[in-house]
């Protein structure tokens, strides 16, 4: 049985409601690669980071001008070389700079980026936080999207909070609420984060 199909069984089993609302959209959701290697993974995590709170698509913009200034890879050596002035002119704010000049700090001095696939979320998380401006969110996206853990939920996710909302007609809901909510996905939380994400996009 693969993941997908695992996942779609277990949510019919334990919330028949977000089921419903997941088979509508169950087309449109891709396999996803865990990447692989040191310098992918930092691309990875540093895109998190230039990602946090903007739009898609301001996201995008900027994080194809930080490649540009970094001569078409972001790597730890290329972000170590850039300027912080240069890197404010791609669109980062200075705290995001501050950000990818730590991470690129940390992993030259010996942050493994790819043993993190080993670690429990908390675990990560912990290593993850240590490094100057990165949060419990960007450590979420980095272990859903770059290392492919199976069963993360992130209730800061605005995109999520909404859909969940939505779904389940909520007001204000608290970030426990959500978790608690979110428990009858386990051990498919990611598939499910990724789920929402799609109902929202497709209304």
């Amino acid at each position: 049985m693969d993941a997908h199909t695992d996942a779609f069984s277990h949510f019919k089993k334990h919330d028949p409601l977000f089921h419903k609302a997941a088979t509508k959209v169950r087309a449109k959701l891709t396999p996803r690669k865990q990447v692989r290697g040191s310098d992918a993974l930092f691309a990875a995590l540093a895109e998190s980071v230039v990602s946090q709170q903007l739009s898609v698509k301001a996201s995008d913009t900027i994080w194809a001008r930080v490649k540009e200034v970094c001569g078409g890879k972001v790597s730890p050596d290329s972000i170590a070389k850039a300027t912080l002035p240069r890197l404010r002119k791609a669109g980062l704010s200075a705290a995001k700079a501050k950000t990818l000049k730590a991470l690129a700090k940390a992993v030259k001095e010996g942050l493994d980026l790819p043993a993190l696939k080993k670690k429990t979320q908390p675990e990560a998380e912990e290593i993850l936080t240590a490094v100057w401006g990165i949060g419990p969110w960007t450590t979420e996206m980095f272990l859903m999207f770059a290392l492919g853990h199976p069963d993360i939920f992130s209730s800061r996710d605005l995109g999520l909070v909404r859909s969940m909302e939505t779904l389940y007609v909520l007001k204000n809901p608290s970030r426990e609420s959500l978790e608690k909510i979110a428990l009858a996905w386990s051990p498919h939380r990611t598939i499910a984060c990724r789920i929402l994400w799609k109902v929202r996009d497709t209304g």
